[in-house]
């Protein structure tokens, strides 16, 4: 009886399960198989059959064609991860990450061919930098670019204002941002990529509102180096990727907290370098509208405290900020409900491309099958959407 083995290429298998973060055990458990059985198809001793191949590539998230192909493809390359670079540390990533890491690069190839169908070519207004340029004339020109005005950033009064107006100034530079909950804080606070047709800013959604808006423009700041890479507010230690994460920092800064405006606050007169109190940062915090954690750090780089004083501050928030999670996470398992599908498409999405997707849909460039396919929401939430997204 003929068989319905599949002649996949062995290196390509196991390409694609080393890019989703499987380990041989998930892809055993997933086809039903030993991990041994795993172990022989990638490395060309056996042959999976298709049942079993279909079985693996929706674990691995991509299509049976590519099993075929005579090589692993070289277009799928991840950015370079700034935040592993000390020795002993791990260089792997969660499947959480890599999993949030394709949407990302699935959603700018998808926008990028809606715009290309209807002969539009995206325009990103995002300024150009490097890191020899000095940090706080860099977030002059980023805040220029962005548009938002002291009064604009005094009068966003709750957290979640703020970081709304931020999002939609990074957006209407042709940035789009998008969010997550799916990855632990403890392995990405954001992530940007540079490269291909659409900039892209991804942020963490479980970190607090006020740190979301650091991480947007830390990463904000990688963009304009046209370079991507995972955030995290603590530098590394050595190299290159000290230089850029640093200059990241100095610049998300920068822009939003501008010196002289700084500065030019009553609690922070008369001047000099001291441990600063709780209350005084938490007024700084409230009034920029960002963590107190980047407070103490910009208090660091205006010559206002050490960096002994920010490391100690830095450690204590850290505690802090995780009891409150573990507060969260523990008062959202025994709560009901929560947002509505259609808010969490818009959240981890981001306005313009979940308008992309409507404007085809509604221009009958894109059936409803598929409108419902790239944005991973059922039908029945067309209309909220289209509200929520419009309003």
């Amino acid at each position: 009886m003929a068989t319905d083995l599949a002649p996949v290429t062995p290196a390509v298998l196991r390409w694609a399960r080393e890019s989703v973060g499987a380990s041989v055990d998930d892809a055993a458990k997933r086809a039903g198989v030993t991990e041994e059985r795993i172990r022989d198809w990638e490395a060309g001793e056996a042959e999976p059959t298709l049942a079993k191949l279909r079985m693996l590539a929706k674990l691995y998230q991509r299509p049976l064609s590519v099993f075929f192909l005579p090589k692993p493809p070289t277009a799928f390359e991840a950015m370079r991860d700034f935040r592993r670079m000390e020795t002993g540390q791990d260089h792997s990533w969660s499947r959480a990450l890599h999993k949030v890491y394709r949407r990302a690069l699935d959603q700018q190839v998808i926008a990028a061919e809606l715009m290309e169908a209807d002969g539009e070519i995206h325009q990103s207004a995002v300024p150009r930098a490097t890191v020899d340029v000095a940090p706080e004339n860099a977030g002059g020109v980023a805040r220029e670019a962005l548009a938002v005005t002291l009064t604009s950033q005094f009068s966003w009064r709750r957290p979640e204002e703020a970081l709304t107006g931020w999002i939609e100034a990074v957006e209407a530079l042709g940035v789009y941002v998008l969010r997550t909950s799916e990855v632990a804080m403890e392995e990405m606070r954001g992530f940007s990529i540079s490269n291909g047709p659409i900039p892209i800013a991804v942020i963490n959604a479980l970190d607090w509102p006020r740190g979301q808006v650091f991480t947007l423009l830390h990463e904000f700041a990688h963009l304009m180096l046209r370079e991507g890479g995972l955030c995290d507010l603590l530098e590394p230690t050595s190299g290159q990727a000290r230089q850029v994460e640093v200059w990241c920092n100095a610049v998300a800064a920068a822009t939003l907290m501008p010196a002289e405006s700084f500065l030019d606050n009553e609690v922070l007169l008369p001047g000099g370098v001291r441990d600063w109190d709780d209350d005084v940062i938490a007024q700084l915090s409230g009034r920029w509208g960002t963590s107190r954690e980047a407070v103490v750090r910009r208090l660091v780089t205006l010559g206002r405290a050490t960096m002994a004083f920010y490391l100690q501050k830095r450690a204590e928030y850290q505690r802090a900020y995780a009891e409150v999670r573990e507060e969260e996470r523990e008062r959202r398992k025994q709560a009901k409900g929560g947002p509505p599908p259609y808010r969490m498409t818009v959240r981890d999405r981001g306005k313009p491309y979940v308008r992309l997707v409507l404007d085809a849909y509604q221009r009958d460039k894109i059936t409803a099958s598929s409108l419902s396919n790239l944005l991973a929401l059922k039908l029945k939430y067309l209309t909220a959407l289209e509200h929520e997204v419009r309003s």
